[in-house]
């Protein structure tokens, strides 16, 4: 279990105020026009309706590291032994950063295919989350992952599933990556392999349902990153 005492509280950062408040008010328009809130997320945030595969096999650690390492300071204060890394990419950070525990990197084939080449003492399981079996480990990692599904109430429950201990989960903070005046801002995202984006607040009440959580802070203010660290809640 993790030890709550541990943590700072959560994250409070106020609102970044409209700049153009014109311009706001015309993507908010969309309240009346039948968006609903969803996800969490504003009503009238529009999200995108096609996905466009994001390939990050030749990235190696210019992302999301210290996600990973705050799940090996974890393990390791907790004497945890297995990891379990969902949308692992290229596996770099899986491997040179828990290469110290059990680990299992989870992504699509064609992802797979190359990593298993490149890394072939690891286990790797290739599919999509909602087709593979459920294999438990101490701690499931998900770093930027859950903004490039369509259905992220589906990606959190699988996390869950997976989970015997905590789970990690990073995603971008839309209040740091645009202003509000920004057209990203009200969506779709910038990035078009991002279907959505969530604020700090709006990220949080996501994943309350979810977890218990014990840790929510950014990780990296220049890239945008927030992270929340919980314990699985049960009975989905």
């Amino acid at each position: 279990m993790i030890d709550l005492s541990r943590f700072p509280e959560p994250v409070k950062r106020p609102l970044r105020p409209i700049v153009q408040a014109g311009r706001a008010l015309a993507f908010h328009a969309a309240t009346l026009l039948g968006r609903q809130k969803r996800f969490s997320i504003a009503a009238g945030y529009r999200h995108r309706e096609h996905i466009a595969y994001f390939d990050d096999v030749e990235n190696e650690d210019e992302f999301q590291r210290e996600v990973y390492l705050a799940a090996r300071q974890l393990m390791r204060d907790r004497k945890l032994g297995s990891v379990c890394d969902v949308g692992c990419g290229s596996g770099y950070k899986l491997v040179h950063i828990l290469g110290e525990f059990e680990t299992l990197g989870i992504d699509l084939p064609e992802t797979i295919a190359r990593v298993r080449a490149k890394y072939p003492d690891r286990q790797w399981l290739a599919g999509s989350f909602d087709e593979i079996p459920v294999v438990k480990h101490d701690v499931v990692i998900c770093a930027d992952v859950v903004e490039h599904v369509a259905d992220p109430v589906a990606l959190m429950q699988f996390l869950v599933s997976l989970a015997a201990s905590g789970v990690i989960v990073s995603t971008p903070d839309r209040d740091l990556v645009y202003s509000r005046s920004d057209r990203g801002w009200f969506g779709p995202p910038g990035n078009l392999a991002h279907v959505r984006e969530w604020t700090a607040k709006e990220f949080r009440e996501f994943v309350d349902p979810f977890l218990e959580i014990t840790r929510h802070e950014i990780t990296n203010e220049e890239q945008g990153t927030q992270m929340i660290v919980g314990r699985p809640r049960r009975g989905f």
